[in-house]
């Protein structure tokens, strides 16, 4: 084995221990699921399973592949499994990603592959959106081998596709970049007809082979209501699709970088191409308006970053370059990353043991508390033992670790719902409605007949109950409390 063969498995090894994280996906519960009733029925569920407020509504789980591929992984080593499942797919997507950049440019800077690991996972780890990281990381490499290339590979572009309708609903966006790569190789390449001609051809079976699922043209109506549902009422309740810029999205440090190479790339001397320059700046723009196309941002921002880099190394006189003061700072970025990819270790090695430790690394270690109140095993567990069976009005994140914990239990909410359709108007608002204590909500806890709710304190529906002699208090802990109407 050659020198160049034991650096590079050495780099994506340590990929891989950078991206093994603890999957803090607060739909982690409900995928689990999903994946558990199609290894049992061998049949891809086509209705709401978990909700008796909105029992048997019509919904494509569009994400029906990877849920199986979950649960197999679930089931094989319990979080660990999981854990170590995503850690690959980021590993295999920052791959593609390094072969592209070859492709590119002949060389890589392995600190800035090594530093897109972790930025990644931010961005696409622990959901099932990684797999559609993935894809589009193939599908852009294998776009670039036929652009430089003439590689006939891109004729894997069908049965990808294929793969992709069934893994995610991110296909719409893999479609989409599609035409855009291809438009932009009409404009910029010099041998326009022959390449666009067979990317039309590609482009159409690629858009046949999205058909080949188990819904049929559902998956791609599901896709586009997702899409304008999200894009134009949810924009205020749901995370992901907020600007890149808004501090919720944590993208902020990513876009100023990415801004500044943009400056770099349109002001300076450099040997990046007109496509890739556009590529770059037209989704970086679309990233400021919905987080959403961080994923292809990123997917075009490494290996440009990459030329970059590789660029200014050949400005810089290779005295500074050997210097201490430059050898001291990136042996510390080194070792940054090594503290990291121990650190995300020993956190899951913790957090993987039991559903009580999970809970507990959520409440007191996880990011994610600072957007969503955490959930509280102890208090879920009190539900499962003396509630059984009962209809719970409970925090709409913790629907999913309900159904996780007690997958007997039906629940009012589980994280799909925001994309049921109900009256004209997602279902999350209908949980809003009551959980804020809006004018209706008692009229709505007796219309869905809800004996239980189960919240946070600081919830308004909260400080309601407790004024009401019809509810009583049966669990009171810092983290939860659960009141039951009294007959």
């Amino acid at each position: 084995m050659t020198k160049n063969s034991l650096v590079k498995i050495g780099l994506f090894t340590f990929i891989f221990f950078l991206s093994l994280k603890v999957v803090v996906d607060t739909d982690l519960g409900w995928h689990i699921q999903v994946g558990e009733y199609i290894v049992k029925t061998l049949s891809v569920p086509k209705a709401d399973l978990f909700s008796f407020s909105q029992p048997d509504y019509p919904y494509v789980y569009h994400s029906w592949a990877t849920e199986v591929l979950i649960f197999v992984s679930y089931k094989w080593l319990g979080l660990w499994g999981v854990t170590i499942f995503y850690a690959l797919v980021i590993t295999l997507s920052v791959f593609f990603i390094y072969r592209t950049s070859i492709l590119l440019s002949g060389k890589v800077n392995y600190l800035l592959f090594l530093w897109s690991a972790p930025l990644a996972f931010i961005f696409a780890g622990g959901r099932t959106r990684a797999m559609g990281f993935l894809l589009l990381a193939a599908f852009y490499f294998l776009f670039t081998k036929f652009q430089l290339k003439n590689s006939r590979a891109i004729w894997l572009a069908p049965p990808l596709f294929f793969l992709w309708v069934n893994l995610h609903g991110s296909f719409i966006l893999g479609i989409g970049v599609f035409a855009v790569l291809t438009l932009t190789l009409r404009f910029f390449s010099k041998d326009r007809s022959a390449n666009f001609k067979t990317l039309l051809i590609i482009f159409f079976l690629s858009l046949v082979s999205t058909l080949l699922n188990p819904y049929f043209f559902g998956a791609w109506k599901q896709a586009v209501v997702m899409t304008l549902n999200s894009t134009l009422a949810l924009r205020s309740v749901n995370l992901d699709w907020r600007s890149l810029v808004e501090p919720s999205s944590g993208g902020l440090i990513f876009a100023t970088i990415v801004a500044m190479v943009i400056f770099l790339l349109f002001f300076g001397k450099n040997k990046v191409s007109k496509i890739q320059k556009f590529l770059l700046l037209l989704f970086f723009i679309l990233s400021l308006l919905t987080a959403r196309f961080v994923l292809p941002l990123f997917v075009f921002f490494v290996p440009v970053a990459n030329q970059t880099l590789e660029d200014l190394k050949s400005r810089i006189n290779k005295q500074v370059q050997s210097s201490i003061s430059v050898k001291g700072f990136i042996l510390v970025l080194y070792l940054v990353l090594l503290l990291t990819a121990l650190s995300n270790f020993l956190e899951t090695n913790v957090a993987n043991r039991s559903l009580r430790q999970y809970s507990y690394f959520l409440e007191k270690f996880s990011l994610t508390r600072l957007l969503y109140s955490p959930w509280p095993y102890e208090a879920n567990l009190f539900i499962k033992e003396n509630l059984q069976g009962g209809r719970i009005f409970a925090e709409a994140n913790w629907g999913s670790y309900m159904i996780w914990l007690n997958p007997a239990q039906k629940v009012f909410y589980w994280g799909a719902m925001d994309n049921f359709i109900v009256n004209g108007r997602s279902f999350v608002f209908e949980y809003q409605d009551i959980v804020n204590a809006k004018p209706s909500w008692e009229e709505k806890l007796n219309q869905y007949k809800i004996d239980a709710v189960f919240l946070p304190k600081e919830f308004p529906l909260v400080a309601v109950l407790n004024l009401r002699e019809d509810w009583q208090k049966v669990y009171d802990k810092e983290d939860a409390v659960i009141f039951t109407k009294r007959n």
